[in-house]
Order: C-alpha cells, then sequence, then structure tokens
C-alpha cells in the first residue's frame, strides 16, 4: 500500500531549497535542523565574509506557497505561540515566504516585528526584501547590526538554557551557536563548553562542539576576521589555560570518538581535535593510554596511535615505534590493522610519515 505525499510538502521543499540555494550561491553556510517542528525553525545561515566564517549565524524560517499571499503582498501567518517561541531564541530569526510562481523568495524580520509590533500576528513580509544574489548584501548587514543588541548578559542567560537542553538538538545547537556569535569574549562561555566535552560523547552535536572549541588554540583553516570573528587575546590565552586543566583522558577519548576517514587531514573535523588535544601538557601520556588500552573501542584506538606519532615521530622515533609494534597486530578492522602495519613500516624505513 502507498501513501500520499501532499503537493504542500513538495512546495514546501522547493521553497527551503531556493533558501538555501541563495545562501550557497553567496558563499554562506545553510545548516538544515533535521528535527520536524511545527512552530519551531527550519535552519540557521551561517554569515562569511571574504572567504572567512566569522562565527555569526540567524536563525530562519521558511514558509512556502500561493497560500502565503493576501493580495498582492507576501504574509507570513503566525500565533501567540509562535511569538513566544521566536521571542526565546538567542539568535535573530528571519522568516522567509517563497512564491513558486515567480521562483522568487523575500524575507522579514521576524525578532524586529515580535517587539515592535507584539499584537499583530499576520506578519507583512516587505516587497523590497528579495532574497537573492544580488540583494544579499542588504540582507546579511541588516542583520550583522543585532550583535551589540544580543551580546547583552540576558541574552547569554538564553544562550545557556539552550545550551543546556541536550535533548533538544534545535535548541542546543541554537545555543552552541549564540554563545560563539555574541558570547565568545566572555571566559564563562568557554568554561561551560570546555565544561561539557563529556556530556557530549556519542551525541549528534559533539562535532559542532569541538568544531566550536578549535577556535582557541586555531588552526590552518581558522581565518579571523577583524571586527567580526576575533577572540580577545586576553580571553583566548585564559581558556588555553583553562583547556590546559581541565583536559582529562576521558576528554581527550570523547574528542577523538568525533574523528573520521581523514583522520587528522586539513579541513577534517580531525584537524580541529588535533589542535584541541595539542594543548594537553599530558598529551603523550594520555595517548599512550588509550592507544593501549583494549578495553577501548578500536576506532579511538587506532586515532589515538596515529595522533600520539604524528605530535612524537620527530622526537623519539624509537618510542613511535614501539608503540606501533605493540599494537598494530592487535587491531582486528583490516582498514586499521593495514595502515598501522604500513605506518610501522614507513616508521622504521624513513623515521617518521610526514
Amino acid at each position: 500500500m502507498t501513501t500520499k505525499r501532499p503537493r504542500s510538502s513538495g512546495t514546501a521543499s522547493v521553497g527551503f531549497h531556493h533558501v538555501a540555494k541563495v545562501t550557497t550561491s553567496c558563499n554562506c553556510i545553510f545548516h538544515k535542523i533535521d528535527q520536524e517542528n511545527d512552530v519551531g525553525l527550519d535552519g540557521t545561515i551561517e554569515i562569511v565574509i571574504d572567504e572567512a566564517p566569522i562565527g555569526y549565524s540567524i536563525s530562519t524560517q521558511i514558509k512556502s506557497g500561493p497560500s502565503y499571499m493576501r493580495g498582492d503582498k507576501f504574509v507570513l501567518p503566525a500565533d501567540k505561540r509562535h511569538f513566544e517561541y521566536w521571542r526565546s531564541q538567542p539568535l535573530p530569526v528571519c522568516g522567509f515566504v517563497y512564491d513558486p510562481t515567480s521562483d522568487t523568495a523575500r524575507w522579514v524580520d521576524i525578532t524586529a516585528h515580535i517587539y515592535d509590533k507584539p499584537g499583530q500576528f499576520n506578519i507583512e513580509v516587505p516587497d523590497e526584501n528579495v532574497y537573492d544574489h544580488a540583494h544579499f548584501d542588504v540582507f546579511r548587514d541588516h542583520f550583522l547590526a543585532y550583535r551589540k543588541k544580543f551580546s547583552e548578559f540576558e541574552n547569554f542567560g538564553r544562550s545557556l538554557s539552550h545550551f543546556s537542553h541536550l535533548e533538544d538538538l534545535p535548541r542546543c545547537e541554537s545555543g552552541i551557536r549564540a554563545l560563539f556569535s555574541f558570547h565568545r569574549n566572555r571566559q564563562e562561555t568557554w568554561y561551560y563548553l570546555v565544561s561539557s566535552i563529556n556530556n557530549f560523547r556519542g551525541h549528534q552535536l559533539l562535532p559542532l562542539l569541538v568544531a566550536t572549541l578549535s577556535h582557541i588554540p586555531g588552526h590552518m583553516d581558522v581565518l579571523w576576521v577583524p571586527g567580526t570573528n576575533v577572540i580577545d587575546e586576553s580571553t583566548s590565552r585564559e581558556v588555553a589555560l583553562m583547556l590546559k586543566r581541565m583536559l582529562s583522558r576521558e576528554s581527550v577519548l570523547t574528542l577523538l570518538s568525533v574523528v573520521v576517514e581523514g583522520g587528522f587531514e586539513r579541513g577534517t573535523i580531525g584537524q580541529c581535535v588535533a589542535s584541541i588535544v595539542d594543548l594537553a601538557p599530558n598529551r603523550r601520556d594520555i595517548l599512550a593510554s588509550i592507544t593501549l588500552d583494549s578495553e577501548v573501542p578500536e576506532a579511538p584506538r587506532y586515532w589515538a596511535m596515529l595522533l600520539l606519532i604524528l605530535y612524537e615521530q620527530r622526537r623519539d622515533r624509537e618510542y613511535c615505534t614501539r608503540i606501533a609494534e605493540q599494537v598494530a597486530p592487535s587491531f582486528t578492522g583490516e582498514d586499521h590493522r593495514e595502515c598501522a602495519l604500513g605506518l610501522l613500516e614507513t616508521l622504521r624505513t624513513h623515521g617518521h610519515f610526514v
């Protein structure tokens, strides 16, 4: 038996993809929220300037179809429940209405509307607010103006509240993004993020948390844009010391759990992991302990071995060779075993592999 798919589902999908396509064409990043939520949000737009993500995100609500036209105007219908939800968000909220007839979308600043017109639940979308490549700078600059307002202490508490809801993925994600977008120069922000590492083991948002934390040590692909995403030097220095104190064997094991194919190569989440673990003053002992522990699952053991040798190969070739000799035969996964044995042969022959 087959089920019917309403036409409105296809229209909604086209509108969603239209907004995502425009965002991508303007070299910004659209992050889809996978969880179905009739009241909630559809995704976030991460702003990129001069090819550098600036750590600034906007929440989005996207509606599609002729039902959102009132005469010759676009209208985003809402109610008190929507307003309360949007008002609680730690990121600015933008509404989009997509018109399939003209294949165009327009946007409205929902955050401004709910404060300026709190009882007007039908939100008119200005006809001039076209969302396309030609008008994107107007959209971007409009929402960047929220940085000062959303950096206030009230929003800090709201951001922490969202971050704490690990079971609610869209809420928790918006909390992480808001903390970095508006509160990255508060040491308290980083204390909560660092303290929460182990709570995110196995969590879908652990890669986002890792990528956020990697801005403290930095790496080749963290590009700093003055006036946008820079972390104050004093904050960065204090948080680096905090990471050194708080990075434990368990937290390193959690960080290693997000490493996937590609390992620690440039452009991977492993690159972020390596930059963080590099701060641990006893990283050699921690990584060796994980590598040699048969109770640890094979994948993190393999990545711990690889990262350990990356750090130590030029400093202590004999030590790295002994580690590889000891653990390579213990890997049962064909890929891990072959790579480890190949690594061992390279160490014996050349003394290092990169």
